[in-house]
């Protein structure tokens, strides 16, 4: 677990530090929102089709194999990236970002299968608390590192050391992570009667993942505006940067202590439906004060809010997976998060484009109602949608 742990957070840096200054990319080159909005987009887009192919790698090669694949092809996208020198040269690597986006879902999976289902959240939650560190030092690199004001500025330093940071997280696979501590899940064998049809007999299995497809819509609708909303301010890619490693923080301390705690209190179900009401409520809130200098308290209450339910949800859809099908299923949830990602990305380009930036925050707004009403539905009737033993 530690080793998964350092290898999250490392690989969480270089894709955390290169979104704030997207847009400001986008700007240099004469690119729309909605142009941006595609570069945001194409990334999860590729990582739909690179998911299950890493996947099957872990499965037939071992997730050791797998997580140094995936890492080390990371490290030469971002070397591509920081040395593209026209928006189609960004729109190129990008991709390649895209298809080599699997470390993720194969440390999920590996923490799923080797938890006790009461510790299955907590140890979620620890593999999200990992990512949240890397979410809140890759903007801090990529802060201190950029210099310029504007589109003016110079990403070839701080995305070079994205990438050198991945193939330390490959090094660190490799030199770390034993082969035995996870061949037995590599090489588990679901049992003879399971089969996929079986979770499509299980309501709960495709309401979680009609959720999971809204938190992906969410997180790329506001990773795409954020910046947007810091350049109505006057804010420079810099401060961008900065800004999103403050909001990363509040993702590190609900990741690392509040899951396990408003799990335990309330239950996932409801912990889900009161954190989801909050986003609801904050978000409202902020967009009748988005020009105010309170503003930027209502995103660091989200980010304390959301990375609740957002985990929360994949805990509950492995608990609900048929038995010898729960990495099949985070793997499909994982595309599915990645689909949101994507909607998410281009509608917000295109409500940007057309209406500005509180536009976006009012289909988070709309979107957050699907997320509480059917937060609600679950609690209410999660007897009854739970599969049999």
């Amino acid at each position: 677990m530690p080793v998964i742990l350092l290898a999250v957070t490392i690989n969480a840096i270089p894709v955390s530090l290169v979104l704030p200054m997207l847009p400001f990319l986008g700007a240099r080159y004469g690119a729309s929102p909605w142009e941006v909005s595609v570069l945001f987009a194409l990334m999860p887009v590729v990582g739909i089709l690179g998911n299950p192919l890493w996947g099957r790698v872990a499965d037939a090669r071992g997730r050791r194999f797998a997580l140094i694949c995936t890492l080390g092809g990371t490290a030469l996208a971002f070397v591509g990236f920081a040395l593209a020198d026209s928006l189609w040269a960004l729109f190129a690597t990008r991709a390649l970002q895209g298809l080599f986006h699997g470390a993720n879902s194969i440390a999920l999976a590996y923490v799923a299968l080797n938890t006790a289902p009461d510790q299955r959240a907590k140890g979620m939650g620890r593999v999200m608390g990992a990512m949240g560190v890397g979410l809140a030092i890759g903007p801090s690199i990529g802060g201190l590192l950029t210099v310029g004001a504007g589109d003016d500025f110079d990403h070839t330093v701080p995305c070079l050391v994205a990438g050198a940071l991945s193939a330390l997280a490959a090094l660190v696979v490799a030199v770390a992570l034993k082969e035995a501590a996870i061949a037995k899940v590599a090489g588990a064998k679901p049992k003879p009667k399971a089969r996929f049809a079986d979770a499509a007999r299980v309501p709960a299995v495709w309401l979680l993942l009609a959720m999971i497809f809204a938190s992906g819509f969410k997180f790329n609708a506001e990773q795409f505006i954020f910046p947007y909303w810091g350049m109505a301010r006057g804010w420079s890619a810099s401060t961008t940067s900065f800004a999103t490693a403050v909001l990363s923080l509040g993702f590190l301390v609900t990741s690392f202590a509040g899951i396990g705690w408003l799990t335990k209190k309330f239950g996932e179900e409801k912990a889900m439906l009161i954190t989801a009401g909050l986003d609801l409520v904050v978000v409202s809130v902020f967009m009748a004060f988005a020009a105010s200098p309170y503003a930027f308290a209502c995103m660091m209450v989200l980010s304390l809010s959301s990375p609740v339910w957002g985990t929360v949800l994949a805990s509950v859809l492995s608990r609900h997976a048929p038995e010898g099908h729960q990495g099949t299923i985070l793997g499909l949830s994982t595309s599915t998060q990645l689909a949101g990602r994507i909607a998410g990305a281009l509608v917000a380009g295109l409500l940007a484009d057309a209406y500005g930036y509180l536009a976006v925050y009012a289909a988070v707004a709309v979107l957050l109602m699907f997320i509480v009403a059917q937060s609600w539905r679950f609690v209410a009737g999660a007897q009854r949608l739970s599969p049999k033993p």
